[in-house]
């Protein structure tokens, strides 16, 4: 009985390892196949690569590395910076920057009070804030405008897509988070979707040409972790069942060996049936559009 046991577990234990090793090489396989298209040389003689999600001029730029961190670099940081091959425009525009005076440098004069004009202590104007790259984008879009109230079952962003039409692409513009309401061009062909990390993402849809309010619901994205993990150990289990039926055939029926093969090759068919149950059963994230006033 000792030696039944013993020979049931070392099956067991490496369909468990092998499992395990494959659901952790999963996202590091999927990280490693992300577009490192765009390239950013640093001032200090670093040099980064990835993907250039956002350009604010004079301030930073963010970079999706392969790993799927996003950096936010300084631009002071940066010498210089491409995007799908070609050079990026990272200068302030026109009228951006106000001067600022050195550390202990003497106050300006007043000016003089007019005649007939009392003083008065209005504050200057605040600086024009700088539109980011998403709006400028945007904005650039003619056609009217359409309303979205937009909510979900877990937090998550609205992302426009950045590329090509590819199912495989992982570049988007983060518009807002969720629950929001935005405004955004009935023209706009470039597709939509909601998602957050550990979540399916929602298929891709065009703007509404109506104002309209969006509801997501969303779903883990285990589920296809664990079907795919129940396929690798019934393959497991079945090669190692069958292993232990041959050696009971070659020694002159062994009842031990014969046993466990029964077993595990049990435990192969019960990992397979999971497996479909899985790919049946498991949700996905869907969402629903209703028109509004």
């Amino acid at each position: 009985m000792t030696k039944t046991r013993l020979l049931l577990a070392i099956p067991a234990l490496v369909g468990f390892s092998l499992a395990t090793s494959w659901a952790h090489a999963e996202p590091a396989a999927a990280s490693s196949e992300a577009a490192v298209s765009d390239a950013v040389e640093l001032k200090n003689g670093g040099y980064l690569r990835g993907l250039i999600i956002e350009v604010e001029p004079g301030s930073h730029l963010s970079l999706r590395t392969p790993d799927g961190q996003v950096r936010r670099i300084p631009l002071a940081e940066v010498a210089s910076a491409e995007r799908g091959g070609k050079p990026v425009d990272l200068k302030a525009p026109p009228g951006a920057a106000t001067a600022v005076p050195p550390a202990g440098a003497a106050p300006s004069p007043a000016l003089p009070p007019v005649a007939g004009v009392a003083a008065t202590g209005t504050k200057p104007a605040p600086p024009a804030k700088t539109p980011t790259e998403l709006e400028r984008i945007l904005a650039a879009i003619p056609g009217p405008r359409v309303k979205l109230e937009l909510d979900a079952n877990r937090s998550s962003f609205l992302q426009r897509r950045i590329g090509e039409d590819d199912e495989n692409t992982v570049a988007y513009h983060l518009v807002c988070k969720l629950p929001c309401r935005v405004e955004l061009p009935a023209g706009d062909l470039v597709p939509y979707r909601v998602s957050n990390l550990r979540l399916d993402p929602t298929a891709w849809f065009r703007v509404p040409q109506y104002n309209a309010r969006l509801k997501m619901d969303l779903a883990s994205n285990i589920w296809p972790v664990w079907r795919n993990t129940m396929i690798v150990s019934g393959v497991v289990f079945g090669v190692t069942g069958g292993s232990f039926l041959g050696i009971n055939a070659l020694t002159g029926q062994e009842t031990w060996a014969r046993t466990t093969g029964y077993v595990l090759l049990g435990a192969g068919g019960a990992s397979f049936v999971a497996a479909g149950l899985f790919w049946l059963l498991s949700p996905h994230s869907t969402y629903t559009i209703e028109r509004m006033p």
